[in-house]
């Protein structure tokens, strides 16, 4: 049985990967033509939080998510950038979170990808709505976002899913043994 300084390392290093690897998605993903639409991506960081909540507590995958949204706003983004990419991340990891927490039977793991999408493209239109000081364009540029939400949060779930039978034996998942 690993000691636990051990077994902190092997957190710690993973943490330090997830981060790295969802910082090159998230850059690499400016460069996929999707559509025409400012702000739509495909998210595929979030890949790196639905593996992350399957495999540590909250607080951990609340700072992977937070150091990603700032470092790539640091080297890729802007000041704006940053509000609208940690609103909307803190969001939907808080939304994927809960629903881990209690509905893993109603949902799956590309289900809770959807709603994380859809939970982060919202929060993302309240802070332009309260940015502008009017929702008068959020308003209209809303259902754009939702549809891109369901299409994006299916496919990352899908990646996710794909990755989540890769890592089901690893030692750093522990008790958390949710039914994707």
């Amino acid at each position: 049985m690993p000691s636990v300084n051990k077994i902190k390392l092997l957190q710690f290093t993973t943490m330090a990967l997830m981060i790295t690897i969802a910082m090159v998605l998230s850059y690499f993903e400016r460069f996929i033509p999707l559509i025409n639409v400012p702000g739509v991506k495909l998210g595929l960081a979030n890949i790196v939080t639905l593996l992350a909540l399957y495999l540590f507590d909250f607080k951990q995958v609340f700072i992977i998510v937070v150091l990603r949204v700032i470092l790539v706003s640091i080297f890729a983004g802007s000041p704006i950038s940053l509000l609208y990419s940690m609103s909307g991340g803190l969001v939907s990891l808080v939304g994927m979170k809960l629903l881990l927490m209690g509905a893993t039977r109603l949902f799956s793991l590309v289900g809770i990808s959807i709603i994380g999408a859809f939970l982060h493209n919202s929060a993302q239109t309240i802070v332009l709505g309260l940015l502008i000081n009017s929702f008068s364009i959020a308003r209209v540029y809303y259902p754009i976002l939702i549809v891109a939400a369901v299409v994006t949060g299916f496919l990352t779930g899908l990646i996710g899913r794909q990755f989540m039978k890769q890592i089901e034996f690893t030692p750093l998942k522990g008790k958390r043994r949710y039914n994707f």
